[in-house]
C-alpha cells in the first residue's frame, strides 16, 4: 500500500478511517440494547489497525540503512504494540468513569462507551500530526495527492469487502453442525483467516486500477522468494504469539484463578482471585517495551541468533505454563499458583517481544529494499491472525477443561520455527548466514 500511496498519505487515510469506528461505538454503546451486529461492523472497521501498522513497518524500513534496521523496525514495533498495553490499562479506568453521566448497565456502574472516545480523541490529532509533517519516500506513489488518495481507497475497499465476507461466513457459521467439536471449532477459525487472506489478495490481483497494479504486481515477487514464507513462518510465531498472549491472558486469569468449587461441587466467584485490571497490561507493556531492545542487539549480534536465543526462552516457558496450568485447575485454591503463572507469562512476552524485533531485523536485511518493505506489510498482516486464532484456541481448550493444550501446541510450533531458524540461518553452511 505505502508504495502504491506514498507512506505519509496511507498513515494520515488509516488514522482518519480507523477514528470511524471509534466515533460509532462511543455513540451507539451508549444504548445497552445495542444490537450486536453493529458492534461487529464496528469491529470489523477497527481491524484497519492492523493494517496500519503493517503499512507503517513497510513504510519505515525504507527510510534506514541495513545496519539500522533492527533500531527502526524494533523502535517503530514497540511504540506502535504499546497500544496494546495501553488500552488494556487505560480503557477500563475510562469505562469506570461516568463524568456524571448515568450508567448503560442496570447491573454495574459502567460506561463502556468511553473506550471508543478514547481512542477517536486519539486517532484525530495523530492524522493531522501524520498530514502535516510526514512525508512519502518520492519513489512512491503517484504524481499527485489526488490520485494517490483514489488508490489508497480503492485498495482498502477491497481489503475491507474481503474481511466482511468472513465475518460473514463467522456469523453463517456459527451454529453450523461441523463446527461444534473442538477440532471443527479450531478449524473454523483458520477457515475464517484463510477466507480473508486469499480473498483479498485475488481482489488486489484483478480488481485494483491499472496505475497502481503495476506496483502490486511489482511486489507480487515476494511470493516467490523462499525466505518470505520462512520468515512469515517465524514471525508468526512472535507477532502472533505477542498479539495473541495480549488478548488471551487477561481472560485466562478470570478463568483460571476467577472460579473456585463450593462444598456441593458448584461454581462459584472466588474472593480471592487475583484483580485481572491491575495485570491485564502488563505482558503487553514488558513485550513492546523489549522489542526495540531485541531490534539493537539484532543489530549487533545478527537476527536469527538472538530470535533462536528467544526461541529457547519462549519454549521453555511455554511448558513450563502448560504444566503450571493444568496444576492450577487441580487446586482448591488456584491463586496459589498466581505469581508463578504471572512469572512464566512475563517471560513469553518478553521472549516474544525480543523475537518481534530481532526477526523484522532479519527480513531488513535479508532483502533488498523494495523487496524487504512488501515482506515486511505481508508477514506483519498475516501474523496479526494470531490476535483471533490463539485467544480462540485457549477458549476452546478451556471449554474442554484443558487449557494447558494450547501452551502444549505452542510450544511444539515453537520448536518447529527454532529448527527452521537454526537450519536456514544459523547452522554451518547455512544459506543465509549472518543475517
Amino acid at each position: 500500500m505505502t508504495q502504491c500511496s506514498g507512506g505519509r498519505n496511507v498513515v494520515y487515510s488509516t488514522t482518519l478511517l480507523l477514528a470511524l469506528p471509534m466515533l460509532l461505538a462511543g455513540i451507539a454503546s451508549r444504548d445497552p440494547d445495542v444490537d450486536l451486529n453493529f458492534l461487529l461492523a464496528c469491529s470489523l472497521l477497527s481491524g484497519v489497525g492492523g493494517g496500519a501498522f503493517a503499512s507503517s513497518m513497510s513504510n519505515i524500513s525504507f527510510f534506514y540503512p541495513k545496519r539500522l534496521q533492527g533500531y527502526a523496525l524494533g523502535m517503530n514495533g514497540g511504540l506502535g504494540n504499546l497500544g496494546v498495553s495501553v488500552s488494556q490499562l487505560v480503557a477500563p479506568i475510562f469505562m469506570g468513569a461516568g463524568f456524571g453521566a448515568a450508567s448503560v448497565s442496570k447491573v454495574t456502574n459502567t460506561w463502556t462507551y468511553n473506550a471508543g472516545w478514547l481512542w477517536f480523541c486519539l486517532c484525530i490529532p495523530s492524522a493531522v500530526a501524520a498530514f502535516f509533517w510526514m512525508n512519502n519516500q518520492p519513489s512512491h506513489g503517484e504524481a499527485t495527492t489526488l490520485l494517490n488518495l483514489k488508490n489508497f481507497w480503492w485498495m482498502e475497499t477491497v481489503g475491507i469487502f474481503a474481511s466482511f465476507l468472513a465475518v460473514l461466513t463467522l456469523i453463517s457459521t456459527r451454529d453450523n453442525a461441523a463446527f461444534q467439536s473442538s477440532g471443527g471449532k479450531i478449524g473454523r477459525n483458520f477457515l475464517l483467516v484463510l477466507i480473508a487472506a486469499v480473498t483479498e489478495h485475488v481482489f488486489m490481483w484483478f480488481l485494483t486500477p491499472a496505475s497502481p497494479k503495476a506496483r502490486v504486481r511489482k511486489q507480487a515477487v515476494i511470493f516467490k522468494e523462499k525466505h518470505n514464507y520462512i520468515m512469515t513462518f517465524l514471525y508468526i510465531m512472535c507477532f502472533g504469539s505477542f498479539i495473541g498472549y495480549s488478548g488471551a491472558f487477561p481472560k485466562l486469569i478470570v478463568d483460571l484463578f476467577g472460579y473456585i468449587k463450593d462444598d456441593d461441587g458448584n461454581t462459584i466467584t472466588n474472593p480471592n482471585a487475583p484483580d485481572v485490571f491491575k495485570f491485564s497490561w502488563m505482558g503487553a507493556a514488558v513485550g513492546s517495551l523489549i522489542r526495540p531492545v531485541g531490534g539493537v542487539l539484532s543489530d549487533k549480534f545478527g537476527g536469527a541468533r538472538v530470535t533462536m536465543v528467544s526461541i529457547i526462552v519462549c519454549t521453555i516457558a511455554a511448558i513450563g505454563q502448560a504444566i503450571v496450568v493444568q496444576k492450577t485447575r487441580e487446586l482448591d485454591q488456584p491463586e496459589k499458583n498466581f505469581g508463578v503463572f504471572l512469572f512464566l507469562f512475563l517471560i513469553l512476552f518478553l521472549s516474544t517481544g525480543a523475537m518481534n524485533g530481532s526477526t523484522f531485523r532479519t527480513i531488513g536485511v535479508l532483502f533488498e529494499p523494495e523487496i524487504a518493505g512488501p515482506v515486511l506489510g505481508w508477514s506483519s498482516a498475516i501474523a496479526s491472525y494470531g490476535a483471533f486464532v490463539i485467544p480462540a484456541m485457549f477458549g476452546v481448550s478451556m471449554e474442554v477443561g484443558k487449557p494447558q493444550t494450547t501452551f502444549w501446541a505452542l510450544s511444539g510450533y515453537y520448536c518447529a520455527c527454532g529448527l527452521v531458524n537454526f537450519w536456514y540461518y544459523i547452522r554451518p553452511g547455512c544459506e543465509k548466514p549472518g543475517v
